[in-house]
């Protein structure tokens, strides 16, 4: 069978790919290796819990998402406009006094930082607010570390918000990667929200398949090896397409197209637990690990953002640890429970490890110099293009413009 396009990945680069080409009379199909499509957004069901494969959430705020996805349909639940910070055995908020003016004082008076930091954080949202996305990718780069130390922030801030902030972010403890990086997320937070889908962050592929002809999504269908023209199944079947689109994990493009492994990629560990407990504050904030010791970077209340998260009178608790060298660990969830109880006591006594989602393969490697996410996808042998995240920055915005831009770029391919 011959079409104009065969897409290699069913996740949001190779869904947005397909979108796009089916909205231009482009004929194509996705081939998708595992039973549902989504990639590596996609929300299991344990013991009535919805757990999503890795923390993930929406920002509202994303242009590509705001033109691609239905908000209404997804039925967003929005987390607080803020955190909280854990050091010296407290909480603190940290929290926009404009949607959380109650905490206006904790947030203006915290140990967290200086009045100074929180003067720098205002210019800073300022600065980024100016002029387009496109403009934040075409000012010059350095460490973000670098960046921040420039910006006048002092030492103490950069270690009990910006690390754990950051690394929860982009995986990125060292805060290296690049400073656009940095300008990127904090645009988006000034200009929407933290959200997740009622039903969790699956609903978001299954929009995009659902607005998608009958058939065009191929399930079970792993790709053995790709040539010009043809991609060969592990059945041993061959395909045969004008183009061809791979819309996969760079370690599976790079074994497609035999090139030798970069093991530039960050990994991280998200482990879920049932409990009875409530926070000890009002409010489902992201938590922050300011004192960075102890496998946590952050932490999450899923249930209390969205109640389909949880059975009727249970918590989620979602803890996220970074770095590959947790990957393996067999010690690792008895750390993490110890480190919960630490911090919210007894309360969390009931605490029930549900399960433990070890990626190995997270997000790229966003170190600078990185790559203008506006310019077009790669092209190989005249009749292969590659899209994906990993080729600019990570995040639904990036895979959603990424798939978008390489349909685009292959309508004017086969004219």
């Amino acid at each position: 069978m011959e079409c104009d396009v065969i897409i290699i990945g069913g996740g949001l680069s190779g869904l947005s790919c397909a979108r796009e080409l089916h909205k231009n009379g482009v004929s194509c199909f996705i081939l998708e290796a595992g039973d549902r499509p989504g990639g590596r957004v996609k929300t299991d069901k344990v013991d009535g819990f919805l757990l999503d494969r890795g923390f993930q959430v929406l920002q509202t705020g994303y242009p590509e998402a705001q033109a691609a996805l239905d908000y209404n349909g997804l039925d967003l639940r929005r987390f607080p406009a803020g955190v909280a910070v854990r050091w010296n055995g407290r909480f603190h908020i940290i929290a926009d006094p404009r949607h959380h003016p109650a905490h206006f004082f904790s947030t203006a008076f915290s140990p967290i930082g200086s009045f100074k930091d929180r003067l720098g954080m205002l210019r800073l949202g300022r600065s980024v607010t100016r002029g387009s996305f496109e403009d934040i990718f075409s000012q010059p780069e350095e460490r973000t570390i670098d960046f921040l130390h420039e910006w006048g922030f002092s030492e103490q801030f950069i270690q009990r918000f910006f690390v754990p902030f950051f690394a929860g972010a982009c995986l990125d403890q060292s805060i290296k990667a690049s400073s656009r990086v940095l300008k990127y997320i904090f645009r988006v937070f000034s200009s929407g929200d933290a959200a997740l889908p009622a039903f969790g962050m699956e609903e978001i592929p299954k929009q995009l398949a659902s607005s998608l002809p009958k058939d065009t999504i191929r399930l079970n269908s792993k790709v053995e090896s790709v040539s010009s023209g043809s991609v060969t199944l592990a059945d041993g079947s061959r395909l045969e397409a004008k183009m061809i689109v791979l819309a996969t994990s760079r370690p599976v493009v790079e074994k497609l197209l035999k090139l030798p492994h970069s093991g530039s990629s960050r990994g991280e560990s998200c482990l879920y637990y049932s409990c009875n407990w409530k926070p000890p504050f009002n409010n489902p904030f992201l938590v922050l690990n300011g004192d960075t010791t102890g496998p946590i970077n952050n932490l999450a209340l899923p249930s209390l953002v969205s109640p389909h998260y949880a059975p009727e009178g249970k918590t989620l608790v979602t803890a996220v640890v970074l770095g590959e060298d947790h990957i393996g660990d067999s010690d690792l969830e008895s750390k993490v429970r110890t480190q919960l109880l630490q911090w919210f006591g007894e309360g969390m006594h009931d605490l029930r490890h549900l399960h433990t989602y070890q990626i190995e393969y997270a997000l790229p490697n966003q170190n600078p110099p990185t790559a203008d996410p506006y310019t077009l996808p790669d092209i190989i042998n005249g009749c292969i293009r590659v899209c994906g995240e990993y080729q600019s920055l990570p995040g639904t915005q990036w895979a959603l413009l990424s798939g978008r831009k390489c349909a685009e770029a292959i309508r004017e391919d086969l004219k």
